[in-house]
């Protein structure tokens, strides 16, 4: 319980900021909440140790990285350990060409998903930040700050492209895709939801889809394989790397009744109930609804390996941030938007004791003394396994 404490303060100092941010009726005050919220979100993630578990790739990606072989050789980059996407690879050259630490480059990676964050919830019209980034850290948001840099990037920038879908502008829209793909191929799939994600469907075929997920997450239907093949075929490049990467593990991993699952049986059956409350509260929700449901697809339909469903749900787990907020203005009496609001937030606790309650997430950072490579590799390979 112990290495969960800083993350929980964390979470109830936006908590206490999301109270006063409702209390403040004039722009000035909100503004300075908002600066505040990213201050804090730069110095906790951006100055951040070796925590969790993906900064031991990261890190001797960095340490191997040579900003003059990969501009010559961008995408087949062969002094690192895996191969990188050619955005990221070029991101993370350019940094060490200026500064050669891989704090500095850790710091510059938070400074973008920092940025493209706040900017989608402007661009969402999020009308309390500090609530906005409570839902972000406990619904994917304390991975994707620590973890997932690559993917994290990707998604970013791909939420930033969601509103092109929405004012039907194909350009700007495949052009971020490409960018987002540039950092991860899984990006690849973000391609044809210009088609689809903005169109309302008819609610009982939600309920369809989500009586076949979860019978093919209960009854341990195998259907990743059989989809994954028919697309890459034999091809023994990137694609099938990646898809042996993530069909490493077994699929007693994924599968089973957890708190995760019951929240997302929860999640459907408010967001069912509340489907056409919700497309009023936000006028382009049918596209936060659509991405939830790929999410539950992704979950439930691919759950047979942890690793594959995992990686790939979250590239639409943003559908929670938005969903999760409009849901409480589906309440039309004041004190039950209270009371739900307060349930979500205890939740939400519950959620990131979930997430950080194990050795490896240990929170230290640079500014206060953190310890060493040496010392967090150490620590991982002694105790990361036995959780």
């Amino acid at each position: 319980m112990i290495y969960t404490i800083p993350y929980l303060l964390l979470l109830l100092f936006f908590f206490g900021l999301a109270l006063y941010y409702e209390q403040a009726k004039d722009t000035e005050t909100r503004n300075n909440i908002s600066y505040g919220c990213l201050a804090v979100m730069l110095v906790f993630f951006g100055f951040r140790g070796f925590i969790f578990d993906d900064w031991q790739i990261y890190y001797s990606l960095f340490q191997d990285c040579s900003f003059e072989n990969v501009w010559f050789n961008v995408y087949t980059y062969k002094n690192a350990h895996w191969t990188c996407e050619p955005g990221f690879t070029l991101l993370m050259a350019t940094c060490k060409s200026l500064i050669d630490s891989y704090y500095f480059f850790n710091f510059v990676c938070t400074v973008i998903v920092t940025a493209l964050l706040f900017n989608f919830f402007r661009q969402q019209k999020f009308d309390n930040l500090p609530f906005a980034l409570i839902l972000y850290l406990c619904f994917g948001g304390i991975i994707m700050s620590t973890n997932l840099m690559r993917n994290t990037i990707a998604i970013m920038v791909f939420i930033n492209a969601i509103k092109y879908i929405d004012e039907r502008k194909p350009i700007p829209f495949f052009l971020l895709c490409i960018v987002a793909i540039s950092f991860h191929l899984s990006a690849l799939m973000y391609l044809p939801t210009y088609f689809f994600l903005h169109r309302r469907i008819n609610k009982w075929v939600f309920v369809g889809i989500f009586l076949i997920g979860n019978f093919i997450f209960l009854t341990h239907t195998s259907i990743f394989l059989k989809v994954m093949s028919v697309f890459i075929g034999t091809d023994s490049g990137r694609l099938s790397d990646m898809l042996e990467d993530y069909t490493s593990g077994t699929m007693d991993q994924a599968t089973g009744i957890s708190i995760g699952y019951l929240e997302r049986l929860f999640s459907s059956f408010l967001i069912f109930c509340y489907y056409n409350r919700l497309v009023e509260v936000r006028k382009n929700n049918a596209i936060f609804i659509n991405s939830f449901i790929l999410y539950f697809v992704l979950t439930f339909y691919f759950s047979e390996f942890k690793e594959a469903s995992l990686r790939m749900s979250y590239l639409f787990i943003f559908a929670y941030w938005i969903l999760w907020r409009d849901l409480v203005y589906c309440y039309s009496i004041e004190n039950n938007r209270r009371l739900f609001a307060g349930f979500l937030f205890l939740y939400c606790m519950l959620k990131m004791v979930g997430h950080t309650d194990i050795v490896t997430s240990e929170y230290d950072n640079v500014l206060f003394g953190a310890k060493s490579y040496e010392e967090r590799l150490y620590i991982h390979n002694r105790f990361g396994e036995q959780e």
